[in-house]
């Protein structure tokens, strides 16, 4: 064979990518947190990590994980919360209020005043389900932040986790030139770059 560039260097491969935390409860901490417009709702978007146990930083290290190897990375410690507004179905305002509750109960002495840079440094459980979808005919599965939960749950071990998010396509639904979904941006600005 002849060579096929010049600076060779034999070295260990580190070709494993870094998964993210599994389905399961963890605690974490409230990284940023501002207003955003997601596809013309209002939202608060928060980014988290988690810290404790096997996955600390976890989601850190796989934004800098694929930074490094592609230069370009999407963060997936994002949650976001949409407040309720007049008109909303009720699941809107149960799930605005539980969330905030979560943060509430996990940092003693703080309660919600509409202020969401306040978020930040603080404490929360989080929920982690997986995303079950469709693309280019096979199905997929993803982790993704299902709720906030009280971190004396996810220390107690009492946090019950929300089932799968399915959002796969049956076989004559599914597309497979990927023109189902939308482009969905996760660049967000993370506070350790």
């Amino acid at each position: 064979m002849k060579p096929t560039y010049s600076n060779f260097e034999a070295k260990k491969n580190n070709s494993g990518f870094l998964e993210l935390p599994p389905r399961g409860a963890y605690v974490a901490k409230i990284k940023s947190a501002k207003e955003e417009d997601f596809f013309g709702r209002q939202c608060i978007e928060i980014t988290l990590d988690i810290t404790e146990g096997e996955y600390k930083g976890r989601y850190e290290a796989v934004w800098r994980d694929q930074e490094e190897r592609f230069g370009k990375a999407y963060f997936k410690g994002i949650f976001r919360l949409f407040p309720y507004k007049d008109g909303d179905k009720d699941y809107v305002k149960a799930q605005f209020e539980g969330n905030l509750w979560a943060v509430q109960e996990s940092n003693a002495g703080y309660r919600w005043d509409w202020d969401e840079k306040k978020l930040v440094g603080k404490m929360v459980g989080i929920s982690v389900r997986n995303r079950l979808y469709t693309y280019n005919g096979k199905d997929r599965s993803t982790p993704e932040i299902a709720e906030f939960v009280p971190v004396a749950d996810v220390k107690a071990g009492k946090v019950k986790l929300k089932p799968d998010y399915d959002r796969r396509k049956k076989d004559e639904e599914a597309s497979t030139d990927g023109s189902e979904f939308t482009e969905v941006s996760n660049e967000v600005d993370v506070p350790w770059a």
